[in-house]
């Protein structure tokens, strides 16, 4: 999301540029190409402890960092500063709300999508479901009223907190909260009978794609709902999702700003399904 858009998204939410303190190594490496180097190279400058927290909580970037700081110079004053700290936290507010206020990133309207958009591709009842990038935890929980085991994975520690929480609140024994990435996905092959992403495709597309086919067990079902819109910007990925290489099936649905597009495929059914939970 754009700057602008995430201030409407969070309205009322208080952001500082110490909640940089709070973001995740992967999240940091997401700087190079996004946040404006003007303004970051002002904020390193003006905060060497925040410059020396991201170097060690992310090595892989500390070049570009110092290369940024190396380009701009510091802000002439206080105001122009205040300027650059507001851009920068807001050029991340999504990866920062996660950890800082994860319950206003779950009360977003996006998670009211219907589950029926899955449940009417195959039924979940004694299916051992996978949700990867399982965020506040929506898909997992509402799976999980449903299938015999949810496991749900998320690279954020807080958010993996917070659907522990819920769903000891809701009375959910059957679900598994571990940590991983949509392209590393901590589960052996074939063990699950349906892969479910939400709002978390695309960050490694081609990654991503072949480790929801190698958990996937033969048979089963690979569901994404990316919430991606029909615009020129999401059209490579779409003709990347459809094409020949993955061969997924796509579908229109709704979501709360508009309609979304959903892909799901079933691999070759050369085995059973319905195994145990890993």
């Amino acid at each position: 999301m754009s700057s602008p858009r995430l201030r409407k998204v969070f309205k009322g939410v208080d952001l500082h540029i110490q909640d940089l303190y709070l973001l995740e190594p992967f999240q940091i490496e997401y700087f190079p190409g996004w946040v404006p180097e003007r303004e970051l190279a002002a904020v390193l400058r003006a905060y060497p402890a925040i410059d020396r927290f991201l170097k060690a909580r992310a090595p892989a970037v500390a070049a570009f960092l110092d290369a940024t700081k190396a380009r701009y110079p510091a802000s002439a004053d206080r105001s122009d500063l205040a300027q650059a700290e507001d851009t920068v936290i807001w050029t991340i507010a999504d990866l920062v709300v996660y950890s800082k206020c994860p319950e206003v990133y779950d009360r977003l309207e996006f998670h009211t999508w219907d589950f029926a958009e899955v449940t009417n591709i195959t039924p979940l009842e004694g299916r051992v479901v996978v949700d990867v990038g399982s965020g506040t935890g929506r898909v997992a929980l509402e799976a999980a009223t449903m299938a015999s085991a949810v496991i749900a994975v998320e690279p954020v520690p807080r958010l993996r907190h917070f659907i522990r929480d819920k769903a000891e609140q809701s009375g959910r024994r059957n679900i598994r909260v571990v940590a991983g990435f949509g392209h590393d996905v901590p589960l052996p092959e074939e063990s699950a009978d349906v892969v479910i992403t939400s709002h978390a495709l695309g960050w490694r597309l081609e990654d991503e794609l072949a480790e929801s086919e190698r958990v996937a067990a033969p048979g089963g079902y690979i569901i994404h709902c990316p919430g991606t819109a029909e615009i020129a910007a999401e059209e490579q990925q779409h003709r990347r999702l459809i094409g020949p290489a993955w061969n997924y099936r796509f579908a229109r649905y709704r979501e709360a700003d508009g309609w979304k597009r959903k892909y799901w495929k079933q691999l070759p059914p050369t085995g059973s399904v319905g195994r145990p939970a890993p």
